[in-house]
């Protein structure tokens, strides 16, 4: 039996090595060797390991390695190291109030697999879940039909709190009634997949990650705030996630906008995520008094107002200019308390359009610790909702899965 210091240093080499083919897509023998700094010998002997357990193939030639081409005899070119598609999975269900969504991920990177079943008051969650894993992944009909070795581990992520000490899973959109409350649900998520490794993560978090891992972040500290049915944030110190993928380090939604403010579900007055919400746009554009083909509505979304503000809509600039003010008040706090380089405005954000960012920016240059906000870059995310199945699944790969451990039954919590 390997000893647990031994066989963690050789998960983490093994980690080293894959993470660099994920990243670069094709490496040669020589050249992982170079960049991580192992010798040759033990290169050699992890990649034939990763080989066998059906992670990786070994064909053609690395264009990359030019250093080791000019060095290799004449004739002789140095085999390309490749991720192997198709071969090992991870399944990542997410959970809102109208069912449960299905996603299977290659580790290689893409989503391969999609489904979607929706929910009545009184169906399980837990048992949508296990019933769509044996009929759509697992079952002798299903459209994919894995065998048990290749699939990796499950992910769940959801739109709640997780707290791993307590071991609960609280402030969550959708009801967990009839799969234990959210107390009970942890227990009855690891009882009903005992054969797999199973993590539960935060939807806000596994976007984040997604948007780190996926879009190339160099910035080792940044802060991802994403727009949905409320408003989210996670924050990279150090490249490391703060709290990890658990949002109960990060409430950003719930940083207070207004003491005197409406109550919010959290006991707070004034949540930003309250107060910029779609459902308050109505009564924002009644507020400005001036005429818009929006105000005849009786919900506007961000993307319509949005769209009315690029068409030159006076209403819709005045009100988008005004969220820019309150959410950069937001920000500044944030910013004094981690001072992120890079702020990445996710979800639905991206539908307000360039106004609601070119404000932003400007209010931080005139709001807060200014010596601080203005070192501060801000976009808008790359990618789309999909995007936290992706980093659900490369979470679940980086930070728990184990090449040389039997992880049948591991249970994570964020």
């Amino acid at each position: 039996m390997i000893p647990v210091n031994q066989q963690f240093i050789k998960n983490t080499n093994m980690k080293r090595l894959y993470n660099l083919l994920f990243q670069e897509r094709s490496l040669s023998r020589a050249e992982l060797a170079r960049r991580t700094g192992l010798s040759r010998t033990a290169v050699g002997a992890l990649i034939d390991e990763l080989t066998e357990k059906g992670f990786l193939l070994e064909t053609g030639s690395a264009d990359r390695d030019r250093d080791a081409q000019k060095a290799a005899p004449v004739g002789r070119r140095p085999l390309s190291l490749w991720l192997r598609a198709n071969s090992r999975f991870v399944a990542v269900f997410g959970w809102d109030e109208t069912g449960v969504r299905l996603r299977l991920a290659d580790v290689s990177g893409p989503l391969v697999f999609q489904d979607q079943v929706f929910r009545s008051q009184e169906d399980s969650y837990v048992q949508l879940s296990r019933r769509m894993l044996e009929e759509r992944i697992l079952g002798a009909s299903a459209p994919i039909r894995l065998s048990p070795e290749q699939l990796l581990g499950i992910c769940f992520v959801l739109p709640a709190m997780i707290d791993p000490d307590r071991r609960e899973i609280y402030s969550t959109t959708f009801s967990a009634q009839r799969d234990g409350g959210e107390a009970g649900l942890p227990d009855l998520l690891q009882s009903s997949f005992p054969d797999y490794p199973v993590a539960v993560l935060n939807d806000t978090a596994c976007a984040a990650y997604a948007e780190k891992t996926f879009t190339d972040i160099r910035e080792p500290d940044f802060a991802y705030i994403r727009f949905s049915r409320g408003i989210g944030a996670a924050v990279f110190f150090q490249n490391r996630l703060l709290g990890n993928a658990c949002a109960s380090h990060t409430q950003f939604g719930h940083f207070s906008l207004d003491p005197e403010g409406p109550v919010c579900a959290c006991g707070n007055r004034g949540c930003l995520e309250l107060m910029l919400s779609e459902d308050t746009l109505p009564v924002r554009l009644e507020r400005t008094k001036i005429p818009s083909p929006l105000s005849s509505l009786p919900a506007v979304t961000y993307r319509e107002l949005g769209a009315a503000a690029l068409s030159g809509d006076e209403a819709a600039c005045l009100v988008i200019r005004e969220m820019a003010q309150e959410f950069a008040r937001a920000l500044s706090g944030l910013i004094c308390l981690v001072r992120p380089r890079l702020l990445v405005l996710g979800g639905r954000a991206g539908q307000l359009g360039p106004l609601f960012r070119e404000e932003v920016l400007a209010a931080l240059r005139e709001t807060g610790f200014l010596r601080m906000n203005r070192d501060v870059r801000l976009r808008y995310g790359i990618l789309d909702d999909s995007a936290c199945y992706s980093g659900a699944m490369k979470y679940f790969f980086d930070m728990y899965y184990q090449f040389s451990s039997d992880m049948k039954g591991s249970f994570f919590l964020g």
